[in-house]
């Protein structure tokens, strides 16, 4: 930031850093560093690990994060970011429990999975590993705005993507109030293993003896016939200082999205009056998505010493779904190096006008959309968790986060013809997820 105090506090500035993960008191005098040194250490890297794991065996993830910042001076940076995702475990494929075992395959029909009478069927055999990079530079406009733009590129075994994007922000009343706007474009290519099945076609039976739960063509990745989607989104923002403490923050945000949006791998039951399933159809969803949200918060240094931030986002589109977050943290700095942050979210949606938990015999024939993906369902969730940081003498920083999520599903999309019969199983996608995360920054 240039050297005059646009936002015209410093307290107010570190609480904003603060939360970004930053300290939010002065570091110890040895420290501080003189120019000369600030100059040869120009390089800002932050470091992370997140480990999730759901309950029951299901998902687990482990995620490396490296970000590398050059600050050349004068609101000029350039970055670099680097994702690794390692994903491993049970993921529900949409299918209904049933009162005695079932047996599904992939879409070309290799490769096969079980699961025991009564439980959620679960795909088993899930795994994948996503790297995605990331560039972005800064720069200044005239004398009050900012412009940046960036390049993002992800790989998937069956997914690829490539973005760019671009942002403007101008400082008015001075410096007390930012506008801010914001424009990006993603293309993704799908190549579903044995090729993307036909919407709501049958799911074809198990070949006689292979080996369960492999999946040849996995390694290779993909195959015939690659899906596309391209996605645009704008948002638009303004950034407002109320006081020397505490600031307020608006944003709108629009996307759209249009092509391929069905998960290949996902399926529904097809039951009959007593619930039980009688074949497996896969699942088919529009190929165009709009949505529209609308984020609020407000931040506030409190006692010269902490940080409070609370926001609000409400979101909804064309497929009814509709939520609401409410997101909460605390920053308590108990001394000049060492901090907690508590953290409290809660979640809520509605499901999509095309969810289903199950179709009814016949029905199959007369829907053009419908799925049973979880995430398209009817549910609340919230997520508790604690951080604790320190600053080291030399001025670098870690960090700790231990974090707590439970999901609680809505019964939904049953039909009525197989209500009875559904009424002995589990169908509301219930979900609970451990989340701890470390990290590390430092300068070079």
């Amino acid at each position: 930031m240039k050297d005059k105090r646009r936002h015209g506090n410093a307290a107010l500035r570190a609480a904003t850093l603060g939360l970004l993960g930053a300290a939010v008191v002065p570091a110890p005098a040895s420290a501080l560093e003189t120019p000369g040194e600030q100059l040869a250490k120009k390089w800002e890297f932050d470091t992370g690990l997140l480990v999730y794991s759901e309950s029951g065996g299901r998902v687990q993830a482990a995620e490396p994060v490296l970000k590398a910042t050059r600050n050349f001076g004068d609101d000029r940076m350039l970055s670099f970011k680097l994702v690794l995702d390692t994903l491993t475990g049970a993921s529900p494929n949409g299918a209904t429990p049933a009162s005695t075992p079932q047996t599904f395959t992939g879409p070309s029909g290799s490769g096969s999975y079980r699961a025991n009478a009564g439980e959620m069927p679960l795909d088993d055999s899930f795994k994948d590993t996503r790297v995605s990079l990331s560039a972005d530079y800064l720069f200044p406009v005239g004398e009050n705005g900012k412009f940046g733009y960036g390049l993002t590129a992800s790989k998937e075994f069956d997914f690829l993507s490539a973005g760019a994007n671009a942002r403007y922000s101008h400082d008015f009343n001075q410096g007390n109030t930012t506008l801010s706007a914001g424009l990006s474009y993603e293309a993704d290519e799908i190549s579903a293993v044995g090729g993307a099945p036909v919407p709501l076609a049958l799911m074809p039976a198990a070949v006689s003896g292979e080996v369960e739960n492999e999946n040849e063509d996995e390694d290779e990745g993909g195959g015939p016939g690659a899906e596309t989607k391209g996605v645009v989104d704008v948002i638009v923002g303004l950034t407002q200082v109320l006081d020397p403490n505490s600031l307020v923050q608006f944003n709108y945000s629009l996307s759209t999205s249009s092509g391929y949006h069905t998960d290949p791998y996902k399926v529904l039951s097809v039951v009959g009056a007593d619930g039980e399933p009688l074949r497996y159809v896969y699942e088919s969803r529009p190929d165009a998505r709009t949505k529209h949200a609308v984020f609020a918060r407000y931040k506030r240094y409190l006692f010269a010493r902490d940080v409070f931030d609370l926001s609000y986002r409400y979101m909804t589109d064309d497929w009814k779904v509709q939520s609401s977050t409410i997101d909460s943290l605390y920053r308590w700095n108990f001394n000049s190096t060492n901090y907690v942050e508590p953290h409290l979210r809660w979640y809520q949606q509605s499901a999509a006008d095309f969810y289903h938990a199950a179709l009814y015999d016949g029905e199959e024939t007369r829907v053009t959309e419908a799925s049973a993906d979880p995430r398209l369902g009817a549910f609340s969730g919230y997520t508790v968790g604690l951080k604790y940081g320190h600053t080291m003498q030399s001025g670098n920083s870690w960090s700790a986060r231990l974090e707590y999520y439970q999901q609680t599903g809505k019964r939904e999309g049953v039909p009525e013809e197989a209500a009875a019969g559904l009424s002995k199983f589990k169908l509301e996608p219930d979900l609970s997820a451990v989340m701890f995360t470390v990290g590390y920054r430092f300068k070079w």
